[in-house]
């Protein structure tokens, strides 16, 4: 799978796009916890590289997040969304490809 070269690459900013797309898909198949927890990490992983998600982008996963938000509850999304946002690299990696 790609994610796994991005991760043998070094290419975080590849790695974040990859985990983005994994969360819409899993938002999609209304895995809603894991798509949460997953946009959180790929959030955390853009500030640490300096890479703030592209308007383009933002129009593509809002309505997935507002789903995933309006699914789980504002607490739950919130809560999901913070510990998604503390997961390493590799933690973030697994959990997109478990």
């Amino acid at each position: 799978m790609s994610l796994q070269l991005f991760q043998e690459l070094g290419d975080k900013f590849s790695i974040t796009q990859g985990l983005e797309g994994m969360a819409g898909m899993f938002g999609a198949q209304m895995q809603s916890e894991r798509a949460a927890r997953l946009f959180g990490a790929a959030e955390g992983l853009r500030e640490n590289i300096g890479a703030p998600l592209s308007p383009s982008d933002q129009v593509f996963y809002e309505p997935i997040l507002d789903m995933t938000r309006k699914l789980l509850g504002d607490e739950l999304f919130k809560t999901t969304w913070q510990a998604g946002r503390t997961l390493s690299l590799e933690q973030a990696l697994a959990l997109a490809l478990s």
